[in-house]
């Protein structure tokens, strides 16, 4: 049998492994033969992994760490892990879903991904409007800040603007900013050695994060309340079927894809079909709520 999707003995970096979409992705992988060096701040729980690495994306020394015991040639990368923000600050939301991640690209994929490799990350259809040029403009200090201790004075003066603003609000303009960013990478990455770069937009998934993301929308009948026309919440294995298909050979040809998994929800409303809920910018809200 033919072995499309060209796992096989390839070496793969899965980041929030041990739970949720990224749980079932690496599942998925260690299936389709990979060697899976898988990451989080617990032991994934999955068996046949090539190797399991503790590690909080949160802080720089502890991603470096973790990068000193993955091969120096990486086949497929996925970032999976990533933070509601409900429960934590603005700079520590924007940490873990951005500045982590254009860090782990900057740092180390540049280097160690194959040519013809992938770079795949998940995002969130709560990042959705990215292109739109207002909300562009309040992006573009994040996605050509420099390093790691850049990003975060550029953070923290944005925050500062405003005051205190709200982690669940940081969670948007994180997923934003790294879908801008993955975007602006598709020409750099190409010209480096063909390697390809996609984002996952997942809509509401069951997962650990399901609970806080019920407690910011005020409930969990809130929240099966915008299932569309699936009728039913997405599962992690919906997403993380998506995902392995975007770092295989069978998406050979697909790169600066931000693929909505949402069941037509965010089509519905680029048709008018739905309400438009996402074309604001922070600015923005944060404007109103001191007015």
């Amino acid at each position: 049998m033919t072995d499309h999707f060209g796992y096989t003995g390839k070496t793969v970096v899965v980041t929030g492994a041990a739970s949720g979409m990224g749980r079932a992705l690496t599942e998925i992988l260690v299936d389709l033969g990979a060697n899976v060096y898988a990451l989080d701040r617990v032991e994934p729980p999955v068996p046949g992994i090539a190797k399991s690495i503790i590690a909080n994306l949160g802080e720089r020394a502890s991603i470096d760490a973790a990068f000193a015991e993955i091969p120096a040639r990486i086949d497929a990368f996925f970032g999976v892990a990533g933070i509601s923000g409900v429960h934590n600050t603005f700079l520590e939301t924007l940490t873990v879903n951005f500045i982590a991640n254009k860090y782990v690209t900057d740092a180390y994929l540049v280097d160690r991904v194959v040519d013809h490799g992938s770079i795949t990350f998940v995002t969130s259809n709560g990042g959705l409007r990215w292109e739109n040029p207002a909300v562009r403009e309040e992006l573009v200090p994040f996605v050509r800040g420099g390093d790691w201790d850049d990003l975060v004075r550029i953070t923290q003066e944005f925050e500062a603007e405003f005051g205190t603003v709200p982690g669940s609000l940081g969670y948007i303009v994180s997923k934003r900013a790294l879908n801008l960013w993955v975007a602006e990478q598709v020409s750099p990455l190409a010209d480096l050695r063909k390697i390809r770069i996609n984002a996952v937009l997942p809509a509401m998934t069951v997962s650990g994060m399901l609970s806080e993301f019920a407690e910011m929308k005020g409930g969990q009948d809130k929240v099966e309340a915008e299932v569309g026309p699936a009728g039913r919440l997405a599962e992690s294995a919906d997403m993380a079927k998506v995902l392995a298909f975007l770092g295989s050979d069978l998406a050979s040809y697909v790169s600066g894809l931000h693929l909505s998994v949402d069941y037509g929800m965010n089509s519905l409303e680029l048709a008018g079909l739905a309400p438009d809920r996402l074309s604001w910018t922070l600015r923005g809200v944060m404007s109103r709520q001191a007015a």
